[in-house]
């Protein structure tokens, strides 16, 4: 599928949303977390081994696993484009439209950290949005737009560099609805094979207004 055909899906679906102005989902005001028991010590293994295939099984590449104090991160992952129905797509609409428009990433954290009382464990996803930009570079003439993507072609600043080498990941933010996805992930895979549910379930997670894009 060409990017054209994309870019007209991509407007086409944030037709359908326009009766709410095509807006951004709101950003949680607050953590997106829930405790479970761990009556167990080999629970915690359990919990730990949910959470990393959880990650993986939504496409992310481990980065940082650091079981001791609990924290695991994931390398940036470039979100799915509309043509890529093998990956799952970004959600909600905004977020699929945002992806077919522009270079959009996704990293995750989940840490689990010892709660209140001693057999219990606080699991904290966090998962963020980036956004990839590259300077822009100085075209003059036609023989210059040959090189646009090489280190002959300077950038608006007059820097003479690889695109790689001044490209730079920016943040946009949380994506609530990816946090909620992996931690009722991770709980139901730990339920599964513990039987222990979730001390304090939340049903939602606090949000802000939500922010209208321009």
């Amino acid at each position: 599928m060409s990017r054209p055909i994309v870019v007209f899906l991509a407007l086409a679906a944030c037709g359908i949303t326009g009766a709410i102005g095509c807006q951004a989902p709101p950003q949680p005001e607050g953590p997106t977390l829930e405790r479970v028991s761990v009556a167990q010590p080999e629970d915690r293994d359990t919990l730990w081994t949910a959470a990393c295939d959880t990650l993986r099984d939504r496409s992310f590449r481990l980065d940082r696993q650091d079981k001791v104090n609990g924290v695991l991160t994931t390398f940036p992952e470039t979100s799915a484009q509309g043509f890529e129905l093998w990956r799952p797509q970004p959600q909600p609409a905004y977020y699929w439209w945002e992806a077919n428009m522009q270079t959009i990433a996704r990293q995750a954290t989940v840490q689990l950290v010892s709660g209140e009382q001693p057999d219990e464990i606080r699991i904290d996803v966090k998962v963020e949005r980036l956004r990839y930009r590259l300077e822009e570079r100085q075209i003059d003439n036609a023989a210059g737009a040959m090189r646009l993507y090489s280190a002959d072609a300077p950038t608006v600043s007059g820097e003479r560099a690889k695109p790689s080498e001044t490209g730079r990941w920016y943040s946009l933010g949380r994506d609530a609805h990816m946090e909620r996805i992996l931690l009722d992930r991770i709980l139901r895979d730990y339920l599964e094979k513990t039987g222990n549910a979730p001390v304090d379930f939340q049903t939602e997670v606090p949000v802000a207004e939500p922010a209208v894009a321009r």
